[in-house]
């Protein structure tokens, strides 16, 4: 059973949008009315506890695959004020009773003053082909609030001491890079992010009602390489996309033609539909919408889309606002690839959005997002929507012939900035010892300020 916490406001740092751009999707996603029509069981399952090993407080929680592991990474408030430390922990089986899992001990990839820290931007850690660990984190870069570029560091010992590899983007000019997305190739890490090079420093973030909407200039969307080695700088970036929405997440997920990137487009009048392109052996493809949603919007909604991928399998999962429906989660597939999807579905509308999506053993997909309701007492009675700042995190199968199971409200959530993206990942199965496939759950509990993890077997997805 999932124990209501109480309806206490947390605030977390400071936002990418401000006051009035808050106000505005506040309004949109509280006046419109989201009344679902599906018959949906809402199932409470017992799963094993596997809470992170990060300080109270942590927030801006971030996960890798690693192999037969999981490595989780986080901010925490640093010791001197203004500092903060970007952390991290790797989950896997327990060498002393590998049928249960355990959490490396924390470790430091960086520290200081000079690091931007936010709830929607996170700094992250991949393993790179030749065993070493590659983390990236957001540095000041000037002295404009949102002037910040990606730094990247290598670790040879398993993140005992890093050394920094330079920045990510090739230019350093004083505004913002980030919302960075990274998947392992053949021939490295392929890296995507947002990057602000065409606008004009102090330009993008001050006294409107949007997120950059006053700035000379557009976001773009960036790519580089960095070599397998792991140990040299990216090539040189190429841009794929000219105007983007400025603070929504990319995603990026591999198939077996080569990388697909999915992202919010910044269309002409302010449509903020999703679009991809692919890596293919002739280079990038023109950007793509993957649904014409028609969703206009003058400021950037914090809701970047996710995406996985397994062989041609392609799912795409994002929240829109579009039309008369109002506020709702999407999802469609692709079996080419990306190169065309399915017309979408609707996976839920009593929601805020935050998406992930996992792509399952068979194809089938797992499709997360933070919904409005709160999870019932038990069993199957129906889920409160008091229309708070209490909510849950939802998740719902999304099969390969196009279905939609059933919606489970698993954990309590608040609705808050500080409580940031709860994250997925399968953890592979472990043959030698009989331990089943696991789905990771990996959320901040801003009620008892500080990260959770669960573990849910996939017999216990619907």
């Amino acid at each position: 059973m999932i124990n209501r916490h109480d309806r206490t406001d947390h605030s977390g740092p400071d936002a990418i949008v401000h006051a009035p751009t808050i106000a505005i999707i506040g309004l949109i996603l509280m006046n419109i009315a989201l009344i679902t029509s599906e018959s949906t069981a809402m199932r409470v399952t017992d799963s094993d506890d596997i809470d992170p090993p990060a300080a109270r407080g942590a927030y801006a929680v971030q996960t890798t695959p690693d192999g037969d592991g999981i490595i989780t990474s986080w901010i925490e408030t640093g010791t001197s004020p203004g500092a903060v430390k970007v952390r991290f922990a790797r989950l896997s089986s327990d060498p002393a009773d590998p049928t249960e899992l355990t959490w490396s001990s924390p470790r430091t990839m960086a520290a200081g003053d000079d690091l931007f820290a936010n709830w929607a931007d996170r700094p992250a850690i991949h393993r790179a082909s030749d065993g070493g660990l590659i983390g990236h984190r957001l540095r000041k870069i000037g002295a404009d609030t949102y002037a910040y570029g990606v730094m990247l560091s290598r670790s040879v010992d398993e993140g005992r001491t890093w050394s920094d590899l330079g920045w990510l983007h090739d230019d350093e000019k004083a505004v913002e890079h980030g919302f960075v997305s990274t998947v392992p190739t053949r021939d490295g890490l392929r890296y995507v992010w947002l990057d602000g090079r065409q606008m004009t420093p102090g330009s993008g973030h001050g006294g409107h009602d949007g997120h950059g909407h006053d700035a000379s200039g557009a976001m773009s969307l960036r790519t580089a390489m960095l070599g397998g080695e792991g140990g040299s700088k990216p090539i040189t970036s190429t841009a794929l996309d000219a105007r983007v929405c400025e603070c929504c997440d990319t995603d990026l997920a591999m198939t077996n033609e080569g990388p697909v990137v999915v992202y919010r487009d910044r269309g002409p009048n302010e449509e903020r539909d999703i679009f991809i392109v692919r890596e293919t052996p002739d280079g990038w493809t023109t950007p793509m919408p993957v649904s014409r949603d028609g969703w206009i919007f003058p400021a950037c909604p914090v809701n970047g889309p996710s995406v996985a991928a397994a062989g041609a399998e392609v799912v795409v999962a994002w929240f829109t606002a579009a039309g008369e429906d109002g506020p709702r989660v999407l999802a469609s597939r692709s079996g080419d690839h990306g190169r065309t999807f399915s017309p979408p579905v609707t996976v839920a509308r009593s929601t805020i959005g935050r998406t992930d999506v996992l792509m399952l053993p068979g194809g089938d997909a797992l499709v997360l997002w933070i919904d409005r309701r709160e999870p019932a007492d038990g069993g199957f009675t129906a889920p409160v929507d008091a229309r708070d700042d209490s909510g849950s995190i939802a998740l719902r199968r999304f099969s390969r012939d196009g279905a939609l199971g059933p919606v489970s409200l698993v954990e309590s959530m608040e609705l808050g900035r500080r409580a940031g993206f709860p994250r997925l990942e399968l953890l592979p199965a472990d043959e030698g010892t009989g331990r089943k496939a696991e789905v990771i759950l990996v959320w901040r509990d801003d009620d008892g300020d500080r990260l959770r993890a669960r573990s849910i077997t996939l017999d216990e997805l619907e």
